[in-house]
């Protein structure tokens, strides 16, 4: 299972990494999560609703769930997650996958 980690830096707005934690056999490997530009060009955020936060949304949301599902759910997740994560956040591929089949069940309804 993947554990999505971040913790901002001091650097201010922007250029903040985020680690996907996973389990491969028996060892615990980290590797950063890729940046799908689309709102934002200086990267990811969170904290607030704005561009970093969008991207962040998509690229969590891309790695975890696929782009067809990102895209239709990474606004929700920003607003409802994203937005009000604070300097450091931890939220876990199960949690996410829990919360996407929530919303597809309230769309379909």
């Amino acid at each position: 299972m993947k554990i999505y980690k971040g913790k901002l830096c001091d650097e201010g707005a922007g250029g903040q990494r985020i680690m996907v934690g996973r389990m491969v056999r028996t060892q615990h490997e980290d590797y950063p999560l890729r940046h799908i530009e689309r709102h934002s060009p200086d990267g990811f955020n969170w904290g607030y609703g704005g561009s970093g936060p969008a991207d962040t949304a998509l690229s969590i949301l891309t790695d975890c769930l696929g782009m067809k599902q990102a895209n239709v759910l990474y606004q929700l997740f920003k607003w409802e997650f994203v937005a009000a994560w604070g300097n450091e956040f931890s939220i876990s591929e199960a949690e996410i996958k829990d919360w996407a089949r929530n919303q597809r069940a309230e769309i379909e309804l």
